[in-house]
């Protein structure tokens, strides 16, 4: 049963299922509209966004071990030692052959864009590449892989191809990559403090105040990029109302740990000043 519990664990499930999928499926949206292909996707991207998870966690076992935050929620059973090493390897093993013997079989440039997405997940969190500990590759390579590779990833296997470089599918996949860098730098924003003196993000190597400042410029250019991209190719209203007010809100959302307790101190500041000049 702990091996069970260990094995759940291991792929974080809670941590992507509300967000991740949404950019394969954007992609297979794209291509086939609402039909089973979607279902294929969804499926193919659980197993490839587990692999993601897994493999982070098997290479930040030690670096886990030491981040008190990560050590109380227990989300690494390999650096509590509920898996072992050769274990945690096997699931690699299965999380990534699977979508990819099953793109294969679906189409190649289905193929080849999953292969692109299990690329880059391992190269962000395996040596001795690690681009997740390299200064503004960590950014980059996150907005890729669970962004960009996956939108293309999602239109490929449902029939869309290999869209031209100013296609409708390439700027969308360009969009999704920002917003994907901004999941990241909210989480190193969040992360910050856990961060400092335990392991290197782009965010702890420029400071926590120009980490929000990168988060805000990134957020404003998916803005223009989104917008740019609905005038380009006359998208419907109500979708470019509904996305707009969604890139608006994540990055705010995404760091409501670090803006909640701020907000409270101004407006207890400002409540203190008041009462103090009515005195």
């Amino acid at each position: 049963m702990d091996k069970l519990q260990g094995y759940l664990k291991m792929l974080r499930i809670k941590d992507w299922i509300k967000f991740y999928p949404l950019f394969p499926l954007a992609g297979a949206f794209l291509a086939a509209g609402v039909a089973p292909d979607l279902i294929t996707v969804f499926v193919l991207f659980f197993f490839i966004t587990g692999y993601g998870f897994v493999i982070n966690n098997l290479f930040d076992a030690e670096i886990d071990r030491k981040h008190s935050g990560k050590a109380k929620t227990g989300k690494n059973p390999l650096a509590d030692n509920v898996l072992s090493k050769g274990e945690v390897i096997a699931m690699c093993v299965v999380l990534a052959g699977v979508p990819l013997a099953a793109s294969l079989f679906i189409s190649l440039p289905g193929f080849l864009c999953t292969l692109l997405c299990i690329i880059a997940l391992t190269l962000y969190s395996a040596p001795p590449a690690r681009l997740k500990d390299r200064f503004a590759a960590d950014i980059i390579c996150h907005g890729l892989m669970f962004g960009g590779f996956p939108f293309l990833a999602g239109y490929a296997l449902a029939g869309g191809g290999i869209p031209e470089i100013f296609s409708l599918a390439a700027v969308a996949a360009f969009v999704c990559t920002l917003v994907c860098c901004e999941a990241l730098i909210a989480h190193e924003i969040t992360d910050y403090h856990e961060d400092v003196g335990t392991t290197y993000t782009t965010v702890v190597g420029i400071g926590l105040q120009n980490g929000v400042l990168v988060l805000g410029i990134i957020a404003f250019f998916s803005l223009v990029a989104f917008e740019l991209m609905a005038w380009k190719f006359a998208l419907p209203i109500i979708a470019n109302v509904v996305i707009f007010v969604f890139l608006i809100i994540y990055p705010l959302y995404s760091c409501r740990e670090m803006l909640m307790p701020a907000i409270g101190k101004k407006f207890l500041k400002l409540k203190n000043s008041h009462q103090s000049r009515e005195r």
